[in-house]
């Protein structure tokens, strides 16, 4: 077996992956309809979305796989996010990198792959949307650009989920600054309307009279 080697761009990768927010989150329908859609298009009992992380390949959607996550040295998909086209695996057993791969001599029994990686505008591949049979078996052109437009959808709404987190980040950060923000105006209020009381005081050496608040009127509304 030969584990794949590190993309030259691997701490810019992993940086932006964790930037999608996405590792180790619940299953969601939406990815699971595009992976679903996968194994039909490929005709296979497999389908992931497969994310690259540090020393594990996780599975953001999984369809015929019970696994939520792998070894990355085991994961086929780590080879895949080394070129930015498809990685097509007709029969592993025949395939130097997988041939002794346990993944393919034992469960889940890979024997066909076929992975389209999910890359960045920036180059970074974060992982692939893939199709897998237990059988050895070839897929047409049609099929390949297919899994590949998928996987083009699949970075699409790892992105827009990225999007949405972070506006409703900002609606949170606005709400307690609203919330902040009344909450000095009311302190502020109440203060100069206390500022407003203090006394006279007649100094008889210089024959001033000068108005003076009670600050520790204030200090106790600060208080």
């Amino acid at each position: 077996m030969k584990p794949a080697p590190v993309p030259a761009n691997e701490a810019e990768r992993l940086a932006g992956l964790v930037q999608l927010q996405v590792l180790d989150t619940a299953s969601e329908e939406v990815f699971d309809l595009v992976t679903k859609v996968a194994t039909i298009v490929m005709g296979t009992p497999i389908g992931l979305i497969s994310l690259i992380d540090a020393d594990r390949q996780w599975f953001k959607s999984r369809i015929g796989l019970d696994a939520s996550e792998t070894p990355r040295e085991l994961a086929f998909c780590a080879h895949a996010i080394l070129g930015t086209e498809p990685l097509v695996v007709s029969d592993s057993s025949t395939d130097p990198r997988f041939v002794d791969n346990p993944l393919a001599t034992g469960a889940p029994h890979v024997r066909a792959y076929a992975g389209a990686p999910l890359i960045d505008k920036d180059g970074h591949a974060f992982g692939t949307l893939c199709a897998i049979d237990h059988q050895p078996r070839t897929w047409t052109p049609t099929q390949i650009e297919k899994l590949k437009a998928l996987s083009r959808l699949v970075l699409l709404l790892l992105e827009q989920r990225k999007s949405m987190l972070d506006l409703h980040s900002l609606a949170a950060s606005v709400a307690e600054l609203t919330q902040n923000l009344s909450t000095s105006q009311s302190l502020l209020e109440e203060v100069t309307e206390l500022a407003q009381v203090g006394g006279f005081r007649h100094d008889l050496k210089s024959d001033l009279t000068t108005y003076t608040t009670h600050a520790w009127m204030m200090a106790a509304a600060i208080d």
